[in-house]
């Protein structure tokens, strides 16, 4: 598949990505990725953070894409490009804001108490959800959250290279994270934060 990005069609496109397709996911990287990183980089971010936007611009369209309610008007590298500017726009309010909080809280005994049940609760939730993951998920996320080098993990999944790997890590968090958010559990923990 010699092709490019703007060459092929769009369904199929979005159905090479839902699937996993290696090839078309390297395509996606080598083309789509520059941009991003050069818009992030460029407004108060670096690497790390362009990365972790891009992943999270994939991972947002390959769930659409998986939901059917994905119609793309604009090339797949348009629509990314805006989505990243936008999950990026985000992270930097909520940066903005979380610097104008104070550097640390007097918390009493009873809130410590609280905090503590909450976070356990919370760890419950963690564990239930990743449980059910399949294997390959498990072992990918117990390897990201052991802080594997990704030419580890690329290495140890037989992957063909590493931005397959970090792709394929972000569809993993992103899973788990749609399992928590809709573990009923965990709405009803949620319910108990004060605003």
């Amino acid at each position: 598949m010699t092709e490019t990005l703007d060459k092929m069609s769009s369904q199929l496109v979005l159905e090479s990505l839902v699937n996993s397709n290696r090839v078309v996911i390297n395509k996606i990287y080598q083309e789509c990725y520059p941009s991003v990183r050069y818009m992030v980089t460029s407004n108060s971010g670096n690497i790390d953070d362009a990365q972790d936007i891009f992943h999270d611009a994939i991972a947002l369209v390959i769930e659409k894409a998986r939901e059917k309610s994905l119609e793309l008007t604009s090339s797949l590298k348009t629509y990314l490009y805006s989505v990243s500017f936008n999950l990026w726009q985000k992270q930097l309010k909520r940066k903005s804001k979380e610097t104008a909080l104070p550097d640390h809280l007097d918390l009493s005994e009873e809130s410590d108490h609280e905090q503590k049940v909450f976070n356990e609760q919370l760890y419950e939730i963690f564990q239930h959800n990743f449980d059910q993951l399949n294997p390959e998920y498990q072992k990918i996320l117990k390897m990201y959250l052991l802080k594997y080098p990704m030419k580890k993990i690329t290495r140890e999944m037989g992957y063909a290279n590493e931005k397959y790997a970090k792709v394929k890590k972000y569809m993993c968090k992103e899973h788990l994270k749609n399992n928590i958010h809709n573990d009923p559990k965990f709405k009803e923990l949620t319910l108990l934060i004060p605003n």
